[in-house]
């Protein structure tokens, strides 16, 4: 019985959302919710999949978009290097500006507002939309054999300009010299998001990111 008891007062001390701090969804609810937002699965469709309800989801999907920059920002080794090659400390570096300005004048970008967020109601969540989209791109390449600086980022956003909308991001590597394609980039967005947020959970207070010893251009 004493180990019984004792048992019952593990699992009852366990947090119930090992990614969420104070969550009020299940851990397995969430990791649907965040394979979801991975894989770009529209709200509509997802509510049905998940038992969950569209305003949830919306939510969730919300916080984590707001939260992709931050941890992109903390943690260069996850999310393709994405970090390294957007954000100067806090800031986004000059080369990550123009990445950002890029993808906003294509038509690939217009499709992916009005199919994730055709009530855009601020050039904040714009701005989100737009380092998301730029976190995705870089999960959808293998630039380990290649030297990464500033005429490379250009090449890489003039091919996502080039890239219909229809075409899967994994085709940039035909564009982009000495890439080569990453087979699935949504499942790698979601296993690094998990495995950040497994160590820095949402809701839970972080300090700043680390500084950069070295400029990555």
């Amino acid at each position: 019985m004493r180990g019984l008891k004792k048992q019952k007062t593990r699992r009852a001390s366990a947090p119930r959302n090992r990614y969420v701090a104070r969550a009020k969804l299940s851990e397995h609810k969430f990791l649907r919710l965040l394979h979801g937002y991975a894989e770009g699965i529209p709200i509509q469709k997802l509510e049905p999949r998940t038992h969950v309800s569209g305003k949830t989801i919306r939510s969730t999907y919300r916080t984590l978009r707001a939260h992709l920059p931050l941890a992109a920002q903390r943690d260069h080794a996850r999310f393709a290097n994405a970090g390294a090659y957007l954000f100067q400390g806090e800031s986004i570096a000059p080369e990550g500006r123009k990445v950002i300005a890029c993808i906003e004048k294509t038509r690939r970008f217009s499709h992916y507002i009005k199919r994730h967020a055709p009530r855009l109601s601020s050039c904040e969540e714009e701005h989100l939309l737009l380092l998301e989209k730029a976190v995705q791109i870089f999960c959808a390449l293998d630039l380990r054999d290649v030297d990464v600086d500033a005429r490379l980022l250009a090449q890489i956003t003039e091919a996502f300009s080039a890239l219909r909308p229809s075409e899967p991001l994994h085709k940039l590597a035909d564009l982009v010299p000495g890439a080569r394609p990453y087979g699935h980039p949504e499942t790698r967005l979601y296993e690094d998001y998990r495995r950040y947020l497994m160590n820095n959970s949402l809701g839970k207070k972080i300090g700043p990111p680390p500084a950069r010893a070295k400029s990555a251009f």
